[in-house]
């Protein structure tokens, strides 16, 4: 039997892992159709492939996302720029978003490099965590030794108060970057042993980087980037100054600045310490990206965009009328967690994303693409459908629930279209019918990652990233050596490698790498963790 969805997207259940059919609980259902609304009243988007031109059917005005007005036309332009217009109808009908996209993204040329975190990339340098100044020295070595691709972790933002989250996956804004990646020079060497002790490194930074704000002259070029912005940074500046006066919970502020319309929230003067001291660091960080860019032009470096964001920072307080606040993004009940899982991130709700013309899925995308020239969209499947858990329940209670993907996957084509940039779906676990199919004719490249792969690499397509492990997962040294991992992977690498149950770890991870590359895949990667024989999944 195959899951059907209602009005409102929700499907009556799903086939699990285990073969048997799972329906939606009523209670989920009733609770979800309360939460999305009324599904009639959807704002209507149109998605055009650059470069056709289909009839309308009536005479409409079209307005150019520029503000130029069109018409009356009867049908569309194949020269229409690519991006988001409005098409009136002349009759007084609704006014449709019309999205503009190319019909399929440049596909990157075949190369291969590394995948790193940089918050590992430590050096005596960044005191603690690595910096952008690590990130420079990694693409000059990586370009040295003929790579030409590095995979980032995501550099999204944290709250700015203690203590610090120590996962770029539950961010505070996946709109601007860490400060603690920032280079400071002056203080005190780090061992490099041990743990990642972020809350001490942010206090050191954090003092280091008031005094360098207080007593440096920044000229005209800090403000006029700032301006260039957008209101969008001045908010996040704002909420990350309230923050540290409120705490980092936005839901538990004072009524006059708990949303970025209240009045207290405007009170707030751009020019404030605190306000200032935030833009002031993200113009530096973007200075200190570019510069490490430029140290390795022949290296392309893909970016990596979280699934979603902390439910008390400060996306969910500037998108939050936006947001099924209280429910939870997460996975149902699997061989990996047979309970399921919680992810403790706010949905946004497809309704009102419709409404508002998709603009934080737009700012977060182009915010994405900011500085890179790829982008690895995490869990791409959410595009498609999402699960969710309602309030105070647990996971296996959830239902999915169905997103606009069309609309979706188009604004991610124009806006890596025109970042000049390509991208690839994490695709892992499990997907529904067509969603591989629907991204391969869009350009976006799948995922393979060699424990999840019953084929051999030589066996894998050609447009897809390839590589052994991820930061989540075991490395190779940890499951040879049976520190990590399960049997399952001690006999997928076996097959993979040939090795005999006692080769040495460094021979067994090199024959790895050896079957990776016979793959036809545009792009090879290799963690660092594998390249150092680390035991330890990154993320822990």
């Amino acid at each position: 039997m195959e899951a059907v969805t209602d009005a409102w997207g929700i499907a009556d259940g799903f086939h699990g892992t285990d073969g048997q059919w799972h329906p939606t609980p009523e209670t989920t259902r009733l609770a979800l159709r309360e939460v999305l609304g009324d599904p009639t009243t959807t704002a209507p988007v149109w998605c055009v492939s650059a470069g056709s031109s289909p009839d309308l059917l009536g005479p409409c005005m079209l307005r150019l996302e520029d503000g130029t007005e069109l018409g009356p036309i009867e049908r569309l332009d194949p020269d229409l720029p690519v991006g988001y217009h409005d098409l009136v109808p002349l009759d007084g009908g609704p006014t449709t978003m019309v999205i503009v996209h190319p019909a399929q993204l440049s596909l990157p040329g075949p190369s291969w490099g590394f995948s790193a975190q940089l918050y590992s990339l430590r050096s005596s340098g960044s005191q603690g965590i690595g910096d952008m100044g690590d990130l420079g020295a990694l693409l000059r070595w990586a370009g040295d030794r003929g790579a030409r691709t590095v995979l980032l972790s995501p550099l999204h933002a944290p709250s700015p108060t203690l203590p610090q989250q120590p996962s770029p996956y539950y961010p505070s804004s996946r709109l601007w970057w860490n400060p603690l990646h920032l280079r400071v020079t002056g203080l005190p060497d780090d061992d490099g042993a041990g743990l990642i002790e972020r809350d001490r490194v942010w206090e050191l930074k954090r003092s280091a980087l008031q005094s360098w704000f207080i007593t440096t002259s920044m000229g005209s070029g800090w403000r006029r980037w700032v301006s260039e912005q957008g209101p969008s940074l001045l908010r996040y500046a704002r909420w990350c100054a309230l923050a540290e006066r409120h705490g980092s919970d936005w839901t538990r502020w004072p009524a006059d600045i708990a949303h970025p319309d209240a009045s207290g929230v405007a009170a707030l003067d751009p020019e404030d310490f605190d306000v200032s001291f935030h833009t002031w660091c993200q113009w530096l960080l973007s200075r200190q990206m570019a510069e490490a860019r430029r140290s390795a032009p022949s290296v392309s470096l893909i970016g990596d965009l979280a699934v979603g964001f902390d439910p008390g920072g400060a996306d969910a307080w500037a998108y939050q009328d936006y947001l099924a606040l209280g429910w939870r993004l997460g996975a149902p009940p699997d061989d990996f967690a047979t309970t399921g899982q919680d992810w403790g991130l706010p949905p946004f709700l497809p309704t009102k994303l419709r409404a508002g013309r998709f603009v934080p899925f737009i700012e977060t995308v182009r915010a994405g693409l900011r500085g890179v020239d790829g982008l690895r969209l995490d869990h791409v499947m959410g595009m498609f459908r999402q699960w969710w858990t309602p309030p105070g329940a647990d996971p296996d209670q959830g239902a999915y629930v169905g997103f606009p993907a069309e609309a979706l996957l188009a604004i991610v084509a124009v806006e890596a279209a025109r970042a000049g940039a390509f991208c690839i779906g994490e695709d892992l676990g499990t997907v529904e019918a067509g969603v591989r199919e629907s991204l391969a004719r869009r350009g976006i490249l799948s995922t393979k990652v060699a424990w999840f792969e019953p084929d051999a690499p030589a066996r894998w397509p050609e447009n897809c990233l390839a590589t052994l492990t991820t930061h989540d997962l075991p490395t190779l040294a940890g499951v040879w050596q049976a520190r990590d991992g399960d049997h399952a992977m001690q006999a997928r690498l076996v097959a993979l490698t040939g090795a005999s149950p006692g080769a040495l770890t460094d021979e067994v991870i090199v024959a790895a790498h050896g079957a990776l590359g016979r793959s036809p895949a545009r792009l090879h990667l290799a963690t660092l963790e594998d390249l150092c024989a680390v035991t330890e999944r990154p993320n822990v």
